[in-house]
């Protein structure tokens, strides 16, 4: 039985990483529908769960905008998908309205998608390709935890700058 357990704990994280978004549409917070696989043609894109009651994801917020000010050079695009319920729309769109941050805000009221990419609480953050894969993902936010987020973008850039310059070659 342990050995079951062991190996459902083993395979949890590979199955977040088998994910792909690029088939997800969810609408933004102004009504209109947005495809994933329309918008994925950023250097990098980072995905954020959140809701308007929770900490932690206000504070995710301002780290990952100094994160977007801090690579300018880089086109970084940022999507936050809310969790509050239908009910709470209001705050969600009061919310947009007075953080003038430079993000993509989409609605998830059901959790539909949150749930099918095994989303359990927010924050949580991911890192995409440019085709949609999850390539990084982390629960929670404390201080600091945006310095894994810009170690994981560098990473994945020098990969896809080796990626490049090796097809270059061929």
């Amino acid at each position: 039985m342990k050995r079951i357990v062991v190996i459902i704990l083993l395979l949890f994280p590979m199955t977040l990483y088998s994910q792909n978004l690029s088939k997800v549409q969810l609408k933004e917070v102004s009504g209109k529908r947005f495809a994933f696989k329309n918008n994925l043609k950023s250097d990098a894109t980072i995905v954020s769960f959140w809701a308007t009651w929770c900490i932690p994801c206000r504070k995710e917020m301002d780290a990952l905008q100094k994160i977007k000010e801090k690579f300018a050079d880089k086109n970084i695009r940022i999507i936050t998908i809310s969790q509050d319920s239908p009910r709470s729309l209001a705050k969600v769109k009061s919310f947009v309205k007075t953080h003038h941050y430079d993000f993509t805000y989409l609605l998830d009221p059901g959790g539909e998608t949150s749930a099918k990419l095994l989303v359990k609480s927010v924050p949580f953050t991911m890192l995409l390709d440019k085709n949609g894969k999850v390539i990084y993902s982390h629960r929670g936010y404390k201080k600091g935890d945006e310095l894994e987020i810009e170690k994981e973008l560098l990473k994945y850039w020098s990969k896809s700058a080796n990626k490049s310059s090796e097809e270059e070659k061929e």
